[in-house]
């Protein structure tokens, strides 16, 4: 497991184009500051060009504890997420996801992870990375507590853009048919053969290779959800609060 202290920003006097930069550079960046008025959706739209877009029907998704699903494997629950990128089901996916913070975890839990794609993809064959771009699947889960809660899109897992990767995946979706499974409470599922497979080989590649970020209070974290997968480890504080926000391209 890395860090990203090498790379936190907490200075101000940089420009617009040095963050700008630094994301070129790792595909992600994490900026502390002392201010709960920080316009951190602006600033987040200034270094990626992106506009804001609706999730799931709103502007802002907010990452906090609810007791019904607390036994989930979900953002608002406080199990492990597996690793995936964003909404899956979404026709266009976002470019960029962006987390705030308000209030971390007392109890120390609740780390985002990050984990890049392009050293996933050095471990496949060509022949599998073949298989990943010219297959076509559905992802858009009909079971479990976000069952249908889009119409689903059928897509490639792996494309590019140039030579950067475009990687759309879900763990908890090819592994068990669910985004947000009970991990105590599996039901029945049988995953394709060759993905499951995959999806066995990511998390065991992501398991090595991530990177852990304990956000500080009013701290932002912005990265490219083409080429960056994510995950949350476990937490138990119900004070713990976060806000989402997606960002696309024009």
């Amino acid at each position: 497991m890395l860090t990203a202290q090498a790379i936190k920003m907490p200075e101000f006097d940089k420009s617009i184009t040095d963050y700008q930069n630094l994301l070129e550079q790792n595909n992600f960046i994490y900026v502390e500051t002392e201010d709960p008025n920080f316009d951190w959706i602006e600033f987040s739209k200034l270094v990626t060009g992106g506009e804001l877009i609706l999730q799931y029907g709103q502007p802002i998704f907010y990452v906090r504890y609810e007791p019904e699903l607390m036994k989930f494997s979900d953002a608002r629950g406080e199990r492990r997420l597996l690793p995936h990128t964003e909404a899956s089901d979404y026709q266009t996916p976002p470019n960029y996801l962006v987390l705030w913070c308000k209030k971390p975890s007392d109890c120390g839990g609740g780390m985002t992870t990050l984990a890049y794609v392009e050293g996933f993809l050095k471990t496949l064959t060509e022949e599998e990375k073949k298989k990943l771009m010219e297959t076509r699947h559905h992802f858009g889960a009909t079971r479990g507590v976000h069952a249908n809660r889009t119409k689903g899109a059928i897509h490639p897992i792996l494309s590019f853009e140039g030579k950067k990767p475009v990687f759309r995946f879900s763990c908890n979706y090819i592994k068990y048919g669910d985004y947000s499974p009970d991990p105590e409470n599996l039901k029945p599922f049988t995953p394709e053969p060759f993905l499951g497979e995959i999806a066995d080989r990511f998390l065991a590649y992501y398991e090595e290779n991530h990177m852990a970020i304990r956000m500080n209070q009013y701290s932002l974290l912005l990265w490219d959800n083409k080429c960056i997968a994510h995950s949350r480890t476990t937490y138990s504080d119900p004070t713990r609060e976060l806000q989402r926000i997606f960002l696309r391209n024009s």
